[in-house]
């Protein structure tokens, strides 16, 4: 059997390192880390290492997969070799390696984002992806700004960013909107199941409103615990998405944790754009998917009737639109990239208006 990148060669996803290329550690600078909190033990991880133990054992291990994280840095380089090593294998049949463990290459400038490379993981006699991975990305040269997305539902055991010989490598571009949205939800938060590390819904959003990110998406794991509303009130954000509602066992549950969860990040940031959002997944069990809803209205309705005007509802049913529906989840569940485009659109306006964007 002869191996497909021998047939095809655009196949051939890891490619010779050049030998005058110079390596750097992102974690250094001038390098700028965005969605992820720096610790003393050089671990990546979306969370900070003294928090982790207030968290669920679910929480504690997804928070080192890097959803929405993201390495900024301005280069004049001919070219970018990413050599990175997984956390793990990625092998779920129902998403894509690069999805789960790929990165994700985006030039930046004031006029939107432009898509360089998507870095594909290679993959382990079909069992799922080699640990240590490499990748080369040809760059149009003069002084650039460049994003790097890291993997949504891996972790990272190491990363270095190779430059030309003689290569300018400085800070990247700051986000005009450089208060993050925080993003807070579910396994669709996360990114599963997108294709590739910039087609999450949270990514999407930050490209097109040229801001700053969070993603704090626990697939699983992401069910309103007090602990986590007091960290996330703590954050300096720009808004709040707050999208657990397919995380919650049941509605008795989000009832109990959907305002209370509210109530304590607005009672920290009381002018804090945010956006209350129900499950997209709502075909499925569409009965419960209304009583879900209701809570959540009603949490929408309080805030309004206290005379809050930065509070915002979005109805999860609405975003996959009244035709072919089908075609924007993998499983009934998971949003593909159709799916995430179209959560994107339904959010983009709400967060303009909340943001005082054009």
């Amino acid at each position: 059997m002869q191996k497909i990148e021998k047939i095809d060669p655009n196949f051939f996803v890891n490619q010779q390192i050049p030998e005058d290329y110079c390596f750097y550690d992102p974690r250094q600078a001038p390098f700028s880390l965005y969605g992820l909190v720096p610790n003393d033990q050089g671990t990546w991880c979306r969370l900070p290492l003294d928090f982790l133990p207030r968290c669920s054992e679910g929480v504690r291990y997804l928070a080192g997969n890097l959803a929405g994280a993201c390495v900024r840095f301005s280069t004049d380089s001919p070219g970018l070799c990413v050599l990175w090593q997984l956390r793990q294998e990625g092998n779920m049949p129902h998403f894509t390696a690069c999805g789960q463990s790929g990165l994700e290459l985006f030039e930046e400038s004031d006029g939107g984002t432009r898509q360089i490379k998507n870095f594909i993981p290679a993959m382990a006699d079909g069992k799922g992806c080699r640990k240590k991975q490499s990748g080369l990305a040809p760059l149009p040269g003069g002084m650039r700004h460049y994003a790097l997305y890291l993997p949504l539902y891996n972790g990272l055991e190491e990363l270095m960013l190779g430059f030309g010989p003689g290569a300018r490598v400085e800070a990247g571009r700051v986000p005009a909107v450089s208060d993050p949205i925080v993003f807070y939800g579910s396994s669709i938060t996360q990114g599963g199941c997108a294709s590739k590390a910039g087609s999450c819904y949270p990514t999407i959003l930050a490209r097109r409103l040229d801001a700053a990110q969070i993603n704090l998406g626990f697939s699983g794991n992401a069910k309103g615990e007090e602990s986590m509303a007091e960290y996330i009130s703590g954050l300096r954000m720009s808004a709040f998405v707050f999208d657990y509602d397919h995380n919650a066992p049941d509605v008795q549950h989000l009832a109990a944790t959907h305002e209370p969860f509210f109530r304590v990040i607005r009672q920290k940031q009381p002018d804090l754009p945010v956006i209350l959002v129900s499950r997209p997944d709502f075909d499925g069990n569409p009965e419960q998917s209304k009583q879900r809803r209701d809570v959540i209205l009603r949490t929408y309705a309080n805030a309004k009737a206290a005379g809050d005007r930065n509070v915002y509802f979005v109805d999860g049913q609405q975003f996959f639109g009244p035709r072919d529906r089908d075609l924007c989840t993998v499983d009934g569940t998971h949003p593909n990239d159709i799916g995430f485009l179209r959560m994107a659109d339904g959010l983009e306006t709400i967060l303009r208006t909340a943001l005082k964007l054009s």
